[in-house]
């Protein structure tokens, strides 16, 4: 079925209210619960810990109930149960600041009572956003998408945006509702998801009935002929495993999800892009805290932070164009190797920004660099973590793209999930690295660890695209080299061709 704008319409409309409320909600609560408890950061780190460990080890569950329930039905319940837990996450905010729990005089069993129920109703809404998460983007956008690999590109390409303005747009559009009043804006977030609940709720069931091909599931059609098959399947599996030795790398339906992901063959480009979660080397908190300190003002920060942003964007049309031109897997190598680069370069410019007295003292006039700079070798970093964001987003899609065209259906939403807890489990090492290592002057080891990160992910998907291409450096023809061909690439033109 074609991509038409009535259909992509409706899924960005429902997309941007997804991303905009989880994006919203996961910045506020912190200046929330920082607002609430001033002078300590243990509050928003409790919950912060409770809902990336929620999302690591249920996340896989959260797959098996999209893999069994209506596509329509586990989307809306991921709706409705993401926006009820914010609800009443918001309500519990109001009543803290009404109450004043952070005073001094509340007792710590009232304040870990609170807490407490915070935090379980951050795991809630993150599980239904992964739920929702692996419901839109890994599997109704390739259904929707049908043979088109460019619709494909296109669709991914779209919601990638979508993510990044929400990202870049929600937490300035918070953060300058809470300078002016903060219970007032933690009423907005609460009437904001209240109206949005029902507008998602229609409009992704108007796309369901759009696409007709999203009532039928792969299970569905194979149960169906299981009793006419089970012998042509059974003979077809022996001749398999007489002609091969194995049965390829299939993994069977009865699997875990854990099995079915690690025994993929695309288990190293997941496992590659899980890694780069392992990162300081970004405009998160940590990156943030550590300009502050070495001397960088909040506005120039903020500014630095959109440039960042912008090319992040910016990914998401150099991406797809990479892709269309030399293919998903040339196009991830590209990216993931210039983020490693770029990440290198930040990581050694962070090191030799130390001194004996860093931190101790502001950074003296002479070092300034260009009035904007704190000085050279910050500069040289920050420049570097800006450029990077080119690799990491570029290399986002390429992934996404091959993970979509070749994750069997009735196995993608068990392995999506299971690589949702990897990446979770990533992000978490990366807050471990700032908490061991949580002094400015000894920053550079977060930051090296983040480079090795992505230098770990770099040969990862290269062993996977040498042995998916069978070459691993592409020669150009005036080199005199003969260029071997694969069955990938030969698919790829095929491609390229159809769609010409």
């Amino acid at each position: 079925m074609a991509l038409t704008n009535d259909i992509l319409a409706r899924v960005c409309i429902s997309h941007f209210l997804s991303a905009w409320n989880s994006r919203i909600f996961e910045y506020s609560a912190v200046l929330f619960l920082t607002s609430i408890f001033p002078g300590t950061l243990l509050p928003p780190s409790v919950y912060a810990l409770w809902r990336a460990l929620s999302a690591m080890f249920l996340a896989p569950a959260m797959g098996r109930q999209v893999d069994k329930t209506n596509r329509l039905v586990v989307v809306r319940r991921s709706i409705v149960f993401q926006r009820a837990a914010v609800a009443c996450s918001c309500a519990l905010f109001a009543a803290m600041i009404i109450l004043n729990v952070g005073a001094s005089a509340t007792s710590m069993l009232i304040k870990a009572g609170f807490i407490v129920m915070l935090s379980a109703f951050a795991c809630v809404e993150k599980l239904a956003s992964i739920m929702n998460t692996v419901s839109v983007e890994r599997d109704w956008v390739v259904v929707i998408a049908g043979s088109s690999t460019a619709d494909l590109r296109q669709l991914n390409s779209i919601m990638r945006r979508i993510d990044l303005f929400c990202k870049m747009a929600g937490p300035l559009a918070i953060s300058f509702l809470i300078g002016f009043t903060v219970l007032g804006s933690v009423w907005t977030l609460l009437i904001l998801n209240i109206v949005s609940v029902f507008v998602e709720y229609f409009t992704i069931a108007r796309v369901y009935r759009l696409v007709p091909a999203l009532a039928t599931r792969p299970s569905d059609v194979d149960h169906a002929g299981d009793s006419d098959s089970a012998d042509a399947g059974l003979l077809a599996a022996e001749n398999d495993i007489s002609d091969s030795g194995v049965s390829d790398s299939a993994v069977p339906a009865s699997a875990s999800p854990w099995s079915t992901y690690i025994h993929h063959e695309l288990f190293l480009p997941s496992f590659a892009l899980s890694c780069l979660y392992f990162t300081v080397l970004n405009f998160g908190g940590q990156f943030v805290a550590y300009l502050l300190t070495v001397g960088y003002k909040p506005s120039v920060v903020g500014v630095l932070r959109t440039a960042s942003v912008v090319f992040e964007l910016s990914a998401t049309w150099i991406a797809p164009i990479v892709m269309k031109k030399i293919g998903a897997i040339r196009g991830g190598l590209w990216f993931v190797n210039w983020q490693a680069i770029c990440c290198v370069v930040a990581a050694v410019a962070i090191f030799h920004s130390r001194s004996p007295s860093f931190g101790d003292a502001p950074i003296e006039s002479t070092d300034k660099f260009l009035f904007v700079f704190a000085s050279k070798t910050t500069a040289a970093a920050v420049v570097a973590v800006v450029c990077s964001r080119i690799g990491l987003w570029g290399f986002d899609l390429c992934a996404q793209l091959l993970i979509q065209e070749g994750v069997e259906p009735e196995s993608r939403t068990a392995f999506s999930s299971v690589e949702s807890s990897f990446q979770n489990f990533f992000e978490l090492l990366s807050f471990a690295s700032t908490i061991i290592f949580d002094k400015p002057a000894v920053f550079a080891v977060p930051a090296s660890l983040s480079a090795n990160s992505v230098i770990v992910a770099a040969i990862l998907f290269a062993v996977y695209a040498r042995r998916t291409r069978k070459h691993l450096i592409h020669w150009p023809s005036w080199l005199g080299r003969k260029v071997p061909t694969d069955v990938q690439d030969t698919i790829i033109q095929r491609e390229l061709n159809d769609e010409v």
